[in-house]
């Protein structure tokens, strides 16, 4: 384990864990592999870097833009991801669990065989989302989040919590989405419907 260092990305290491090291992204995108990191700081734009079989913990990853990056098989666990702009990324098998997520923003990217695990996620953006394979919100607070504009079959939000949730009114957009029943009244009443 190496620790309290400063360091730049290209300087990380496959099969190490690095805990609160603060390390320096390049200008250039940049490919990691296999590594864990434990409330460490990154200094610069994570945009289009590329993480594979790589976990983050207990990091603040508040506010960061990490646009186009690409995410293999990686973990968030318990880490500050408000704001974060993940606009136009690739996820695959990527989980997020007990982050704080509000105001994330996923939109325009394609998350292939993901999960999001007790984590709070208000307001957030999956507008425009290519789900693949199937998503996932386990027992997450999506209040107010966005799925507009994306396609939801496969996507199973009916252990999650919201009274208010934003997607398109059309069928095509809902047909394959898993809801619970309380959910599903509050769906029903973009289409016009009453239930009492």
């Amino acid at each position: 384990m190496i620790t309290q260092q400063k360091l730049a990305l290209a300087d990380v290491t496959p099969y190490e864990t690095y805990q609160e090291c603060e390390i320096t992204l390049p200008s250039e995108p940049l490919k990691v592999t296999d590594v864990t990191l434990r409330r460490c700081t990154f200094t610069g734009k994570l945009d289009q870097t590329e993480w594979l079989d790589c976990t983050f913990q207990e990091m603040n990853l508040a506010n960061l833009s990490w646009t186009a990056g690409v995410l293999y098989r990686c973990a968030f666990q318990a880490c500050n991801l408000l704001g974060t702009n993940f606009l136009g990324s690739i996820w695959k098998q990527t989980t997020l669990t007990d982050c704080r997520g509000d105001y994330l923003n996923l939109s325009g990217a394609r998350l292939t065989k993901c999960q999001m695990t007790t984590s709070s996620l208000h307001e957030a953006y999956f507008r425009d989302v290519a789900f693949v394979q199937g998503f996932v919100a386990d027992g997450c607070d999506l209040e107010g989040a966005s799925f507009w504009e994306s396609p939801l079959a496969g996507v199973d939000l009916s252990t999650s919590t919201f009274d208010q949730l934003e997607v398109d009114a059309q069928p095509a957009s809902l047909k394959g989405l898993t809801l619970n029943a309380y959910q599903a009244a509050s769906i029903l009443g973009l289409f016009g419907v009453h239930i009492k």
